[in-house]
């Protein structure tokens, strides 16, 4: 059984061999399925056909050319671009590798577990043939021990900060470079090499009981078939999974992009280590078939094709591996509240919602709601946490159909109370792949990303405030980065109850 570290807590020579395997890779040219580039573009590589007339020839568009370009040395010539699209495998084979990718699905987990599965073993035999170790096992970047409380708040803050081995940033200059012990961990143009607490924090999405519910989000995603660009975001996705993402930004902030940085892996890593804390804590996977039986196309370390099923991944042990640590990232709160069963959800109908859309601006911006005039609506939100079987035991805040360019940090989202006395952190929003889920294609409807967003807590504080008063409060969001070239337009916000 291989073992799979925390990257803080490895003496060994994990990284230094992870990053042999990755210069080693790198020599591979990208029609090789065991490549780094081959490997990377299984995720995103963000190129495209299409025909800009019914009867005309298929055109291309690659919309990462330059970061892929920089990345792999590669010219950017229009024979390289058909040799590329030739690589996606035609559709009359049904057989993709390439743009893969899973999310705003519920095969985000299963999915990504199988490409973290074949990416090891193909660094592990890299490794091999490097005449390193055989037990050679993929590290996990645990960002989720800023919320452990065993640890002291040094330890905290370190788990916060990308590995000194993956590269150095000086902040007074300005700039950032690489580890020359670690040549293959470099990547560049990384905004952030710390995240922030709140975007690192796992504690409300492995608090959710359930992998999926019933009109609504859960821990695992939302029932949806392949779904390579992201529409709803699931609990885990959102939070910690986006946010990291994006806080990193660079390549990490594109789905098209993030795996061409070595950080990625370990990223995922821990991702997929939460996942395991969350069954180890007495949650369950779904039992569809729907879901179990779904097959998905990889390459082995000996580049053959190998097709495997969701049912295949679910216990980790026989895929040769476990984790050290199964903490779970979570930190009680005072005020948890019940939630709801994932089965027959009742949810009232929406309590209110903007008018029009709102656009995300460098500065925070923020927006009234017009309230369904329905006179019970103040008492539903004034009884939220009464157990009484008809009182709400969950209020929302969604944002829906999220457009927009470039790579956005997390936008926070704020209840601000009449008369601008103050604003309450509600969550925030990892907008990962907001590009690809803003532009129509064979996969996407062009109709953006949305996430919702639990206010419960905030709301069951808040209703004893002496200025609070429903019909005027506002919804503030703020982006906790300057935008610079990057946009963003909210099409609804919205407040909804469920018992």
């Amino acid at each position: 059984m291989r073992i799979r570290k925390n990257v803080n807590e490895i003496k060994d020579g994990t990284l230094l061999w992870y990053s042999k395997a990755v210069e080693e890779m790198k020599k591979r040219d990208i029609s090789d399925p065991t490549s780094w580039w081959y490997q990377a573009a299984i995720h995103g590589i963000g190129l495209q056909t299409f025909k800009e007339n019914p009867l005309g020839p298929d055109v291309y568009k690659w919309s990462e050319e330059s970061i892929w370009t920089k990345a792999t040395g590669l010219p950017p010539n229009t024979e390289l671009k058909k040799e590329l699209i030739e690589l996606l495998i035609t559709e009359n084979t049904n057989q993709y590798f390439w743009q893969q990718c899973q999310h705003g699905s519920w095969f985000f987990l299963p999915w990504h577990r199988m490409y973290l599965y074949f990416f090891e073993r193909i660094v592990r035999k890299t490794i091999v043939d490097l005449n390193g170790p055989e037990d050679w096992a993929l590290p996990y970047w645990n960002y989720s021990d800023v919320d452990n409380p065993k640890l002291s708040p040094e330890q905290q803050d370190r788990a916060l900060h990308i590995p000194p081995e993956f590269g150095f940033t000086n902040s007074m200059a300005g700039s950032s470079h690489p580890n020359p012990d670690f040549p293959g961990l470099w990547m560049e143009e990384r905004l952030s090499y710390k995240l922030n607490p709140k975007d690192a924090s796992s504690t409300s999405s492995m608090q959710s009981k359930n992998f999926v519910v019933n009109n609504g989000v859960g821990f695992g995603g939302v029932k949806f078939t392949f779904s390579h660009s992201p529409g709803t975001f699931g609990l885990l996705e959102n939070v910690p999974h986006n946010k990291v993402h994006v806080d990193i930004g660079g390549a990490m902030g594109d789905p098209d992009t993030a795996a061409l940085d070595p950080i990625f892996w370990l990223h995922h890593a821990n991702i997929d280590r939460l996942w395991q804390s969350w069954i180890a804590r007495g949650n369950s996977n779904p039992k569809s078939h729907a879901w179990l039986n779904q097959v998905f196309d990889f390459h082995d370390e000996l580049g053959n094709h190998v097709k495997i099923s969701t049912a295949d991944v679910l216990n980790t042990e026989n895929l040769d591996y476990t984790y050290t640590d199964n903490f779970a990232g979570i930190k009680q709160t005072e005020n948890a509240l019940k939630e709801t069963n994932s089965q027959g959800i009742n949810m009232f109908d929406i309590i209110g919602a903007t008018t029009k859309p709102l656009t995300i601006g460098s500065k925070s911006v923020s927006t009234s709601l017009n309230f369904i005039p329905q006179k019970n609506s103040t008492v539903i939100l004034g009884s939220v946490g009464k157990e009484d079987g008809q009182s709400p035991t969950a209020i929302h805040i969604l944002l829906e159909n999220i457009t927009g360019t470039g790579n956005i940090a997390p936008v926070n989202v704020f209840i601000r109370l009449p008369d601008n006395i103050e604003r309450h952190f509600v969550g925030s929003v990892g907008l990962f792949g907001l590009a690809q889920s803003s532009s129509v294609s064979a996969r996407n409807t062009g109709v953006g990303i949305n996430v919702q967003l639990d206010a419960t807590e905030i709301v069951h504080q808040l209703r004893a405030h002496p200025k609070w008063k429903l019909e005027d409060i506002h919804i503030e969001v703020e982006p906790s980065r300057e935008l610079g070239a990057a946009n963003a337009t909210i099409g609804r916000i919205s407040i909804k109850a469920e018992v």
